[in-house]
């Protein structure tokens, strides 16, 4: 009969080798995709920035964002040109501003949501199916929030001469990032979750969101009326009503992403609440047309 210290080397032994088996499946499975910049090198460039407004309430607010820039250089430039002109027939790679969209990563801490997720890298992976076939321009967001509810500017406003970051509200253009596929006319805001769920927003959370977002319509000018989440694009009947009443043209929807949960009903409802307590005209587009 084996001994108890033989029995817990033995026990100890196996659940090493199933987590070592588990490590290097999720590897396999999730390989981190940074050929424009790795985690370390974004992080190790990060500045502070506060942003200042009054809400139509009259309330002054101040918000932290951290800048983590991730590089766009001219190959990035005539890329997202191209999937604009295949998918929207637009002929422009800066945003027009009318709405934001909220989402949620579901793939654990921030480097990881990151590094497998494309936003760090040149193109997005031939073996992701419709995405790719969509067009090589890898994902992206405007910003992304964490767990504790810091926010990380990923794509900053830039001058209009684009020479420097600038969130001068009369002398500022974003960017258009490939999220809810590409959307030349949304803000996207993305969420830090736990692997596999993509509605577990903390309340930290939640509250960052909605102060972002006080922050965008301050700072766009009533421009943005509507707050989404990416789960109301997937049915094919809403998504037809938005394009139109949007004036958008979608020439590849075959490809659209579909069957998104994130960031659900219950997290956008509580934000656009937050938004609205502060005197802003703000709604769910799909909730309007119900």
């Amino acid at each position: 009969m084996k001994s108890r210290s033989t029995i817990i080397k033995t026990l100890w032994i196996f659940a090493l080798i199933n987590t070592q088996n588990i490590f290097v499946y999720a590897q396999q499975t999730y390989p981190a995709l940074t050929r424009v910049i790795s985690f370390d090198d974004l992080a190790g460039q990060k500045t502070i920035k506060k942003v200042e407004w009054t809400n139509p309430n009259g309330i002054s607010e101040t918000l932290r964002v951290t800048e983590m820039p991730v590089p766009v250089d001219r190959k990035m430039k005539e890329m997202t040109k191209d999937f604009l002109l295949a998918n929207y027939g637009v002929n422009s790679i800066w945003l027009h501003p009318r709405v934001i969209v909220f989402h949620a990563m579901g793939d654990g801490d921030l480097q990881t949501s990151l590094e497998v997720s494309s936003f760090l890298n040149d193109r997005i992976p031939e073996n992701w199916g419709n995405l790719y076939k969509a067009g090589k321009l890898p994902n992206g967001a405007h910003f992304i929030i964490e767990k504790n509810g810091n926010v990380i500017c990923l794509t900053p406003p830039v001058s209009s001469d684009e020479s420097r970051i600038s969130y001068d509200r009369d002398n500022h253009k974003w960017l258009v990032r490939r999220h809810q596929d590409g959307n030349p006319i949304a803000i996207g805001i993305e969420n830090v979750t736990d692997r596999g769920n993509v509605t577990d927003l903390t309340k930290e959370q939640i509250g960052s969101n909605a102060k972002l977002a006080r922050w965008l319509l301050w700072m766009e000018k009533g421009k943005i009326a509507y707050a989404m989440s990416h789960h109301q694009f997937n049915d094919d009947q809403n998504y037809e009503v938005f394009l139109t009443a949007f004036k958008l043209k979608h020439l590849q929807k075959q490809y659209r992403t579909k069957e998104r949960k994130d960031i659900g009903d219950k997290n956008l409802r509580q934000i656009i609440d937050k938004v609205s307590d502060f005197g802003y005209t703000v709604h769910s587009f799909f909730d309007l047309k119900r």
